[in-house]
């Protein structure tokens, strides 16, 4: 196997980090150079679009593509790396039988990202919903329209507008998008259900700051955000953060409790095992870098995406956790990488942001591109058009187009599937929580 070690090159993750090194590296090695794609998943999940996947505006597969059709030569290997030997430069590997396995290399780019942390508030692992993968999207959108069927069946008012209110924590990227997608199918499917005409749908969207879209700097277009989140309907409160979440409620840093039959959380992330694994330094849980994005301390271990803290040359400043620039680290790392075959110097990684966009709701959205700002209609359509040309394959592309001609003059899909994130039953105590509920006030956050 020794001979095999300067001719094969084994990546990580096949997320948007993964997935685009293999593809540069395929157009810059020789063709005996073996890239091996080790992901849990045999598929890249198109992350920008689950909230419409939530929001029932396009299907979860048109947000997926399986990874072998999005390589020529690269083998991609469904599996989870439970340990990397750099001693012997092998990564073990557990199948999904349960079986184990090793691979040798000669490099490996660990592009792994984050993983959703629920547990910075007690009682949320158990309530809350993530919206890191696309399951986590089916469940979310059934478990909405779950709640309605089952507030239709309600015969307590105070239960009915708990299965009706929907929390969002956070008020970045995530948070507004997810809150605007929820805020649109909760309107649009409203008018199926004539038992609930006399309630109110409420999304309450949860920040711990004072500006909504903190990742922009632009206090107008934030400002412009919290104005069109209102207009639709939600519920912004700043300067708030969630203490504790129980099966009925969160209750929040203030004293307030919001009585919600659904949790969204969209703060919080954590370092993957393999990266604690290692051993190696870490900075606000990622992997620390020299500027051609070798792992420091190390020869043949490289990392970018999520998962890393890569020094950006352009302005000094470490890189992002956005799909921009894991892409971006990819193409780069692909020519070091055959620098490194070649025994030349390497390059430090160095890039200007295009830009960022994010959809809002209500045909609405707010964008900075090469420092012009856009918001409303016109932003919104700019982001359909620059996220649906960056979707990988022309099918998923038509895909996705006729879905969003199809919604302007039909309804969301309401059927409800038998998939679904557990929630405790009607025992303990926080049901005796919910049904105390009757005997409250309700709170000023009920409009």
């Amino acid at each position: 196997m020794k001979t095999d070690l300067p001719k094969r090159i084994v990546i990580v993750g096949g997320g948007f980090a993964g997935v685009t090194l293999a593809q540069r590296l395929e157009r810059l090695l020789p063709a005996q150079m073996e890239i091996i794609v080790l992901s849990d998943a045999n598929h890249l999940v198109f992350t920008p679009m689950l909230p419409e996947v939530v929001g029932r505006t396009i299907s979860p597969l048109h947000v997926v593509v399986a990874g072998r059709q999005l390589t020529r030569r690269t083998q991609w290997l469904e599996a989870r790396v439970s340990r990397i030997d750099r001693e012997n430069n092998e990564a073990h590997y557990v199948r999904r039988d349960g079986t184990t396995a090793s691979i040798h290399y000669a490099h490996l780019a660990l592009a792994c990202g984050s993983t959703a942390n629920l547990a910075e508030i007690p009682g949320l692992a158990s309530r809350g919903y993530a919206l890191k993968t696309v399951t986590d999207a089916i469940v979310m959108g059934n478990d909405l329209i779950g709640n309605f069927e089952a507030a239709a069946t309600e015969p307590e008012r105070e239960a009915r507008q708990r299965l009706l209110t929907v929390v969002v924590i956070g008020g970045g990227f995530s948070g507004v998008e997810v809150a605007g997608h929820i805020a649109d199918l909760m309107r649009a499917i409203h008018r199926f259900y004539p038992e609930l005409k006399n309630e109110t749908p409420r999304v309450v969207l949860l920040h711990k700051g004072k500006h909504l879209l903190p990742e922009l700097h632009h206090e107008s277009l934030s400002s412009f955000t919290l104005h069109k989140l209102r207009q639709n309907g939600i519920k912004v409160q700043l300067q708030t953060t969630a203490q504790k979440a129980t099966s009925v409620a969160v209750h929040l840093s203030s004293g307030e409790r919001i009585e919600t039959g659904m949790i969204v959380c969209t703060v919080g992330t954590e370092t993957p095992p393999l990266i604690k694994s290692l051993g190696l330094p870490l900075e606000k849980g990622r992997l620390k870098t020299d500027p051609d994005m070798k792992v420091k301390g190390t020869t043949n271990l490289w990392t970018l995406g999520d998962c890393s803290l890569v020094p950006n040359a352009y302005d000094g400043r470490p890189c992002p956790a956005t799909a921009q620039f894991a892409m971006q680290q990819a193409r780069q790392l692909a020519e070091n990488l055959k620098c490194a075959s070649r025994d030349v110097a390497t390059k430090p990684f160095s890039f200007r942001s295009r830009g960022m966009l994010a959809s809002i709701g209500h045909r609405n959205a707010v964008a900075v591109i090469y420092g012009v700002k856009f918001s409303g209609f016109f932003a919104w359509f700019l982001w359909r058009g620059i996220y649906l040309a960056k979707l990988p394959t022309l099918s998923r592309k038509l895909e996705v187009a006729i879905s969003w001609a199809c919604s302007i003059p039909f309804p969301p899909n309401i059927v409800q599937l038998g998939q679904s994130k557990q929630q405790p039953a009607k025992a303990g105590s926080d049901w005796a929580e919910a049904q105390s509920i009757k005997t409250k006030h309700h709170h000023e956050y009920q409009t």
